[in-house]
């Protein structure tokens, strides 16, 4: 008997005994159905980071003072990073592109008339600051050199700010109040968002304005920094973390980090995350392996006297073997494609509702059909086929014609 015949059966025994068949092959599409949508959730929560991560720069470099209480232990006498440290990074680091520096100054009530806000987040920034960190104007202009030579009074504000204190007026021009200074509005950033936090209560000012009429002093907060084209992330973090160490003399005074890196390391837990239920949800193709077992035994028995007339018209061990072993196989595979299509249909629900809801983002999750999960699960619903059914086809091979014939 060839494949051919054996599908050929296979095919008529599915069609005659369709509930019997859909009950068998339960276990497996509910097994392949799960493993699948755990990849698909999995991939499509990363390609949300990844996309979230680059809309703000993934090669984008933060470097930090972190010496703190520390300080005194790592025998340093560095005290926090100031304007010098950048302009020293970027004359030394020659696979740096460009450089901001930034000073947070925290929230400060910001008063516009008889309109007030108390929970801005107010920087001190360069002319830098809005490329390496992809931000937009909905109108206006971004701070510029030409402030920061003047120490300027002037701010850009996100888009909450202009809403509280302007409503629907135009807000270049306006003059805002915060504790002791007075600033004239230049421009309103557009909304940056990425993982549920936003810019829309930011309020930039020059960096020189702020160190002057705030702080006093050169200090920075932190150095956002980025490698030049073709220059890899990990290259360009480890020149400038050379350039640093010299002037600590190799004290491990300063923390650096990456969008990238951060980015990996969210992928990193959800991917091994993902792996986890969906090796816990591989435990039904075990049982489903079990149910197909049962039902090639049950077909066995029922089918004795059609084995023995086989064997007895001269069919082998192994075409009866190979039988019975394409069965079980044909049920397996047949469940796990109707489980990946199952999978399917849901992945694009998800996708349209999150897209109508916005969730976790404009656009919604995008559940992505992952081709490599599904050859994966058609391969593995096909041993799941053979080891399962290797036992009664073996019981069925083993059976003796004439002792088959005779049983009723």
């Amino acid at each position: 008997m060839n494949f051919f015949e054996s599908f050929r059966i296979a095919w008529d025994m599915l069609r005659l005994h369709k509930l019997r068949a859909f009950l068998t092959m339960l276990g497996v599409i509910i097994g392949v159905m799960s493993v699948t949508l755990i990849s698909m959730i999995s991939g499509g929560f990363q390609h949300y980071i990844s996309y979230e991560f680059k809309k703000l720069g993934a090669d984008t470099i933060f470097l930090f003072y972190d010496g703190g209480q520390d300080r005194v232990e790592r025998n340093s006498e560095i005290e926090g990073m100031e304007y010098a440290d950048m302009e020293m990074l970027m004359s030394q680091a020659t696979t740096l592109e460009m450089a901001s520096a930034t000073l947070k100054l925290g929230s400060k009530k910001v008063t516009y008339m008889e309109q007030s806000m108390s929970d801005s987040d107010i920087d001190g920034v360069d002319e830098n600051v809005a490329e390496l960190n992809k931000v937009g104007l909905t109108s206006g202009r971004m701070i510029d050199r030409a402030d920061l030579d003047a120490r300027a009074n002037v701010c850009v504000i996100g888009q909450d700010v202009r809403d509280k204190l302007f409503g629907s007026e135009p807000a270049e021009g306006k003059l805002i109040t915060f504790p002791g200074i007075t600033m004239e509005v230049v421009g309103v950033m557009d909304v940056v968002e990425i993982m549920g936090q936003n810019n829309k209560k930011e309020i930039w000012v020059p960096l020189t304005t702020a160190q002057d009429k705030w702080m006093g002093g050169d200090t920075i907060t932190y150095i956002t920094t980025r490698p030049k084209p073709g220059i890899s992330v990990e290259a360009a973090m480890d020149d400038a973390w050379r350039v640093l160490m010299l002037k600590s003399g190799n004290k491990r005074v300063y923390r650096m980090d990456s969008r990238e890196s951060i980015m990996n390391i969210f992928g990193g837990i959800l991917g091994a995350a993902g792996a986890v239920l969906a090796g816990i949800a591989a435990l039904s193709l075990l049982v489903g392996g079990i149910g197909i077992m049962n039902i090639m035994l049950v077909s066995v028995t029922e089918r004795t006297r059609e084995v023995g007339l086989r064997k007895a018209v001269g069919a082998t061990r192994a075409s009866v073997m190979a039988q019975f072993l394409v069965e079980s196989v044909f049920l397996s595979v047949v469940g796990g494609f109707i489980g990946m299509a199952i999978a399917f249909v849901i992945g694009q629900g998800v996708t349209a509702l999150s897209a109508m809801a916005n969730f976790p983002s404009k656009g919604g999750l995008q559940m992505v059909f992952p081709v490599s999960a599904a050859i994966t699960s058609t391969v593995i619903s096909a041993v799941i086929g053979v080891i399962f059914g290797l036992y009664p086809a073996a019981r069925a091979s083993s059976l003796s014609p004439i002792e088959a014939l005779r049983t009723e």
